[in-house]
C-alpha cells in the first residue's frame, strides 16, 4: 500500500485512555439507519387501521404501496450494491436518509391514494439507497474474525425500534394524530442519520488499520484472514455460478415473501382476527422485539462457532412455527407464543445473513453480489402483501394466509440448510486477490 493513500480516521469523542478500534465507530454510525429502518418496516402496519378508518380503503389497497415499493427495490437492489462498491457507504447512507425523511414528511400530508403510493415509494427508495446492503457492506469491510458479532451490534437497533420506537409512534398517533407521527419521524431521520453518516469509512487498510483491529502480519491477523474469507474475493460471475448462491437466494427470498406479508398485516390480524386492543397488539410486538435483542447478542457469541447455513436454516424453521401459531391464535397467550418464536427467528436471520455474505463472497464485489442476492427476497415479497390482503378480504381473516406462509417457510429453511460455504474459484496464481484496493474511494 502506498504511503500517500494512508489517511486519518475522523476524530470522535471518547472517555478513557485507550480508544476503540474504528470499526466499532462505524458500527455505531450505522445504528441510527437501522433504528429508523425498523420504524419504517415495523411501524407501517400501525397506520393501516387509522388509514382504513379515515379513507375507507380495503386491506389489499392499503398493503399495495409496499408491494409497489418492493418491485422498485427489485430493480434498484443490484444497482444499489454496485453503487456502494463504487461510491462507498458514507455517501449512500446520507443520500438515503434525505430521501427517506422526505418520504415520511410527504406521507404525513397524504389526502389521496396516489399521494399515499408516492410517499411509500419515496420512503422505500431512501431505505434501499442507505439501508441493509450498504450497512452490511460497511461493517463487513472492517471485520473478519468478529464479523458476526459486529453485524449483530450494527443491527441491534432494528429490534430496539420495536421496543422503544413503535410504542412511542403509537402514543404520538393517539395524542397528536397519525400525520404528526409521520412528519416527526421524517424530521428525526434528517437530524440523526445524516450527521452520523459522516463517521462511516470504507477499507481500514486505507487508514493504516486492519480488519478487527489486528496488527499487520500477526498470527491473529492471519487467522482472521483465513476465517473471514479475506483470501478469496469472488467476482460477480463466480458467485452466480455456485449452487450456494442460488440456494441462499431462494431461501432468503421465501423468508422475505412470508415476513413482508406478515409484518404488514400483523396489527390488523391481532386487532380484527384475534380480538386484541390496539395497545395490547403493540405489547405483542414489543415482546417479539424485546426477545430479539438478547437472542441477537447470543447469536453474536455463537455465530463464529456454528456454521451460518445451520443458523439460517434454524431461523426459517422458527419462522414457520411462529406463523402456524399465529394462524391458530385466538387469545393473548397464543399471540405471545407467536412473539417468542418470531422474535428468535428474526434475531438470527438478519445479522447471520449479512455475515454469511461477507464470509462467502469476500469484500471486492460484496455490495453488488449482496444486492443481486437480496433482490430475490424483494422480488418474492412484491406480491405478498397484496395477496395476503386480498385473501383476507375474501376469507374474512388471515388464518389461511399464515398457514400457507408456514409451509413456504419450511421450504425456505431447507434451502438455507443446504446453502453451505462455496468452494473457492479455481484461478491462476496471478488472479488471486486479497483485500480491496487501498486507493479506492473511502466514502
Amino acid at each position: 500500500m502506498k504511503e500517500s493513500v494512508v489517511q486519518r480516521v475522523p476524530w470522535f469523542p471518547w472517555i478513557g485512555k485507550k480508544r476503540p478500534f474504528y470499526g466499532w465507530i462505524v458500527v455505531a454510525a450505522v445504528a441510527p439507519t437501522q433504528f429508523f429502518g425498523g420504524i419504517n418496516a415495523q411501524g407501517f402496519g400501525t397506520y393501516l387501521g387509522l388509514l382504513q378508518k379515515e379513507f375507507g380503503w380495503s386491506r389489499a389497497l392499503l398493503a399495495a404501496p409496499r408491494s409497489v415499493s418492493q418491485l422498485e427495490n427489485v430493480t434498484l437492489g443490484p444497482i444499489e450494491g454496485w453503487l456502494v462498491d463504487k461510491l462507498g457507504p458514507r455517501i449512500m447512507v446520507a443520500i438515503g436518509a434525505f430521501i427517506m425523511g422526505l418520504g415520511f414528511i410527504i406521507f404525513g400530508m397524504v389526502h389521496s391514494l396516489w399521494m399515499y403510493f408516492l410517499a411509500n415509494i419515496i420512503i422505500s427508495l431512501g431505505a434501499g439507497v442507505g439501508g441493509g446492503i450498504v450497512v452490511s457492506a460497511a461493517v463487513n469491510y472492517w471485520f473478519r474474525r468478529k464479523r458476526t458479532l459486529a453485524q449483530v451490534m450494527s443491527v441491534i437497533s432494528f429490534p430496539m425500534a420495536g421496543v422503544v420506537g413503535i410504542p412511542v409512534v403509537i402514543w404520538v398517533q393517539s395524542a397528536f394524530g397519525w400525520r404528526a407521527a409521520l412528519i416527526a419521524t421524517g424530521l428525526l431521520i434528517w437530524a440523526v442519520i445524516i450527521p452520523a453518516s459522516s463517521f462511516i469509512r470504507r477499507y481500514p487498510e486505507s487508514y493504516g488499520l486492519h480488519p478487527d483491529g489486528d496488527p499487520p502480519d500477526s498470527a491473529v491477523a492471519e487467522v482472521g484472514r483465513r476465517l473471514g474469507g479475506g483470501l478469496v474475493n469472488f467476482t460477480i460471475g463466480e458467485a452466480l455460478r455456485t449452487r450456494t448462491f442460488w440456494l441462499v437466494a431462494l431461501g432468503i427470498g421465501i423468508y422475505g415473501l412470508v415476513s413482508s406479508a406478515m409484518t404488514v398485516h400483523l396489527f390488523l390480524h391481532l386487532e380484527q382476527g384475534v380480538g386484541l386492543s390496539r395497545g395490547t397488539a403493540a405489547v405483542v410486538w414489543t415482546v417479539a422485539s424485546s426477545l430479539n435483542i438478547p437472542s441477537r447478542l447470543l447469536v453474536g457469541v455463537i455465530g463464529e462457532r456454528v456454521p451460518k447455513h445451520l443458523l439460517l436454516g434454524a431461523s426459517g424453521t422458527f419462522l414457520a412455527v411462529s406463523l402456524l401459531i399465529l394462524a391458530l391464535a385466538n387469545n393473548l397467550g397464543w399471540a405471545l407464543a407467536f412473539a417468542v418464536f418470531y422474535g428468535i427467528s428474526w434475531a438470527i436471520r438478519m445479522p447471520v445473513q449479512r455475515a454469511q455474505q461477507g464470509e462467502y463472497w469476500g469484500r471486492t464485489s460484496l455490495g453488488t453480489i449482496s444486492g443481486i442476492q437480496n433482490s430475490f427476497e424483494i422480488l418474492l415479497g412484491v406480491p405478498a402483501p397484496i395477496l395476503a390482503g386480498r385473501m383476507a378480504d375474501i376469507q374474512g381473516d388471515y388464518r389461511l394466509t399464515f398457514i400457507i406462509g408456514a409451509a413456504l417457510s419450511l421450504i425456505g429453511a431447507i434451502c438455507l440448510f443446504l446453502g453451505t460455504r462455496p468452494k473457492p474459484p479455481v484461478r491462476k496464481a496471478s488472479e488471486v486477490s486479497g483485500v480491496g484496493p487501498a486507493d479506492v474511494s473511502n466514502s
